[in-house]
């Protein structure tokens, strides 16, 4: 924690409770009509991400005024309970119905008494360091801890002098934008790669992926169309039922769960009961293609992947199609095949929907049609489909990075802003242009003095 000697001149360290009012009192009960449109905030509406309220409701005054926490515009409101505390939701309340504003007794609000800004405040809490803390000072039990009202009475924070807390929030939201234009075009870049992914496939498969290999090693080779119950052995799985629960036999296996499109995730494996004849039926070994039966959602229909032969054994649910095939196939050709767009296309087609359900069946598999030239031009088209999307993964690394370094600055700019390091101090300028200026604690003390006189009164 940073010591009053260390604060730059003119700057105060001081607690969130002298310099504002915490969770003020509601508006009176007359302050306006019953039927009076007021701006309404639960907590979905504030943005996580951009700090802001994205999506407010509006409510009659009568229908809020008693169950949900108040606030007016330029207030700050700051998310207690877990998880949407430490995933930064926190906003300043602007452009409220009638200066009105009501939300989720989750929220905490923060009023300035006149020595803060409540731009300055906003960022100071939206930091890493001082949500860890907030984290770090919970109570409550798992799932609903919540940041304590005195937690935040004693947080301590550095303050300026208000021009230099001025200049400060002008240069942190100038290299926001920055940064926040550098994340937009870091957006576009999945859709990119989807497209380019995508016309990779589709050239793959209409062989112009590989024309000129075609011409130099083996020559004007036709293709021909083949379903996959002609090139390879199609089968289901496993049913689940109550007897397989008293089976002495418990091996691992695979559900819907477990696969996605040309991946696998088998971080949650379940075991079945089987019996013993059953297990070679329903073995999975390494390169076998697993196509997921049904989904409620069209666009999951019939996900693939192979299977990589990580868990030995391992059997499939019924829910999980399995196709093994023979030596003239390349499994990966197939599999590429199945995730291209004509390929998506044709299981979409085939698909049948039920009660809102997507399914396939393993006929419907068994005719899934599909281009196959020899083995040499499979391996060949998986060759070089692999490489172009080792090329796009590359890319997606460095835009991860690049989303990581971006968040980084965000936190050392806001670092550098609280420590006095992000613009010239008030102090200096002073000095530089041979005037005084009002120091922190010299407004804390005017602040203080026309508040015993407005009691006084």
């Amino acid at each position: 924690m940073q010591q009053k000697s260390e604060l730059p001149e003119g700057w105060e360290f001081v607690s969130f409770e002298d310099i504002l009012e915490i969770n003020p009192s509601k508006p009176p009960k007359d302050i306006v009509s019953p039927e009076t449109p007021v701006t309404f905030v639960p907590m979905p509406a504030v943005d996580a991400i951009s700090g802001e309220i994205t999506d407010p409701e509006i409510r009659p005054f009568s229908e809020v005024r008693k169950g949900y926490t108040a606030f007016q515009n330029d207030d700050v409101i700051f998310a207690k309970i877990t998880p949407c505390m430490e995933n930064g939701k926190a906003a300043i309340a602007r452009n409220l119905l009638n200066n009105l504003g009501f939300g989720s007794t989750e929220y905490i609000v923060f009023r300035s008494k006149g020595a803060i800004l409540p731009e300055y405040l906003y960022h100071y809490i939206r930091q890493e360091s001082y949500r860890k803390l907030a984290e770090s000072n919970m109570t409550g039990s798992v799932g609903q801890k919540r940041v304590p009202k005195d937690f935040v009475q004693n947080s301590m924070i550095p303050l300026p002098p208000l021009p230099e807390q001025h200049r400060i929030v002008s240069a942190i939201e100038a290299l926001f934008a920055r940064l926040d234009a550098a994340n937009e075009k870091l957006d576009r870049v999945p859709g990119i790669l989807k497209k380019f992914r995508e016309s990779v496939l589709a050239a793959a498969f209409e062989g112009r992926l590989t024309e000129e290999w075609r011409v130099e090693c083996a020559g004007d080779i036709e293709w021909n169309w083949q379903n996959i119950n002609e090139i390879g052995v199609v089968s289901g799985g496993l049913t689940k039922n109550q007897k397989r629960l008293n089976y002495s036999i418990k091996l691992p296996y695979l559900r819907v769960a477990n696969v996605y499109a040309n991946r696998l995730e088998l971080d949650e494996m379940k075991e079945i009961g089987v019996l013993e004849d059953e297990i070679n039926r329903y073995l999975l070994e390494e390169g076998d293609l697993l196509v997921v039966e049904g989904n409620g959602s069209i666009d999951q229909i019939g996900r693939v992947a192979l299977w990589d032969g990580s868990i030995k054994p391992c059997l499939h649910q019924n829910h999980i199609i399995k196709v093994r095939f023979s030596q003239d196939v390349y499994n990966k050709y197939v599999l590429y095949w199945l995730l291209s767009p004509i390929g998506r296309e044709n299981i979409t087609l085939s698909s049948s929907s039920t009660s809102g359900l997507n399914t396939l069946s393993i006929s419907k598999v068994g005719n899934l049609p599909i281009p196959l030239p020899p083995l040499p031009e499979q391996q060949e088209i998986v060759r070089r489909i692999d490489a172009l999307f080792a090329f796009a993964d590359s890319i997606e690394t460095k835009v991860t990075a690049a989303r990581e370094k971006t968040e980084k600055l965000r936190q050392s700019i806001l670092a550098k802003a609280f420590s006095g390091e992000l613009v010239e101090t008030e102090a200096e300028i002073a000095r530089r242009e041979g005037r005084d200026y009002e120091t922190a604690e010299v407004l804390l003390e005017k602040i203080k003095a026309e508040k015993k006189i407005s009691k006084k009164k």
